[in-house]
């Protein structure tokens, strides 16, 4: 209670010195700026004038220069041709002799999400062929599965998807 009691002063505090650092003291400055007091009074608070007169003025830089937006020219071919590139990554798996084959089949239904029939599918297509594709998939979410999938101890790669491999 006492932390939450200091915490709330301190706060108070803050915000009362940051106002005074920017009130007028009747002079013409619009900035943050304070002329000497005549009298010797260097105190901000004993020389305040009364709360109803008292103004806050900021110091305001120059405006940032406006930057013009700057038209990017392309071709549609160059679209069209990256689109083409970016066919997606395909997530392989890979034959082994260490994993028995439910526990391959059950990860890829944890890991990926795929449901029973296609995960066994997938499993048997590699335990035969010795490789198989589990899916195409955004770059993010084939690594997002390589690595989960390869923690779990599979062997797991994954290449672009118009590779001919």
């Amino acid at each position: 209670m006492t932390s939450l009691l200091k915490l709330v002063v301190l706060a108070v505090a803050a915000q009362f010195l940051t106002a005074t650092a920017f009130v007028s003291h009747g002079s013409s400055h619009s900035t943050a700026y304070r002329p000497a007091q005549a009298g010797g009074a260097s105190s901000a608070v004993a020389s305040s004038p009364p709360a109803s007169a008292t103004r806050l003025d900021m110091a305001v830089a120059a405006p940032a220069p406006v930057k013009k937006k700057e038209k990017k020219i392309t071709d549609d071919k160059d679209d069209q041709s990256e689109r083409a590139k970016d066919r997606g990554w395909l997530v392989r798996l890979y034959n082994d002799p260490m994993n028995k084959r439910e526990f391959v089949a059950k990860c890829l239904m944890e890991v990926c999400g795929l449901d029973d029939g296609m995960s066994y599918g997938i499993m048997m297509k590699a335990h035969q062929t010795g490789i198989a594709v589990i899916g195409n998939y955004h770059r993010e979410m084939a690594e997002m599965y390589k690595m989960r999938l390869l923690g779990e101890g599979l062997l797991i790669d994954m290449v672009p998807a118009d590779d001919d491999e």
